[in-house]
């Protein structure tokens, strides 16, 4: 099967794969975009829409890991604070721990993306995909077909 490109359905899902995995956000977005203006195949669809929503998952949950250190570090700074500590709480050593800590939960996330991105190229070569049944639940309610 061919796209409306002329590029087979596979080898374009893997390219979209691919995209989301080194181009990040935006190319997945305009990906994602021409897609499903574009194309009609449900395999390419639903690929397309997988990457977005991987990539779109992992940035949020690196936003949020990266910003949980600086609200507990805030924290701890207003209860020193109330409590007449000469020292605030940023110049402790214990900060350095705690950003290892969170650095690689987003390292694991980063990697994690990475490794499942580019397992689903190989497989949508083969018109195969790993079934991520959060991911899977999302697409099959707000973007089947079958609801229109």
């Amino acid at each position: 099967m061919k796209s409306k490109l002329g590029i087979h359905i596979g080898f374009l899902a893997c390219i979209g794969f691919l995209v989301a995995q080194f181009g990040g956000l935006i190319p997945a977005t305009l990906l994602v975009g021409y897609v499903l203006l574009r194309e009609e195949n449900d395999f390419l669809r639903m690929s397309a829409l997988k990457a977005f929503l991987i990539v779109l998952a992992a940035s949020v949950l690196n936003f949020l890991i990266g910003v949980i250190p600086d609200i507990l570090f805030e924290l701890f700074d207003w209860i020193s604070r109330i409590f007449g500590a000469n020292t605030p709480f940023g110049s402790l050593k214990a900060i350095g721990k705690i950003d290892q800590i969170f650095n690689f939960f987003s390292w694991l996330v980063t990697t994690g993306k990475a490794i499942l991105l580019v397992a689903l190229a190989f497989l949508a070569c083969g018109i195969k995909t790993i079934k991520i049944p959060f991911i899977e639940n999302l697409i099959e309610k707000y973007a089947s077909k079958d609801k229109e």
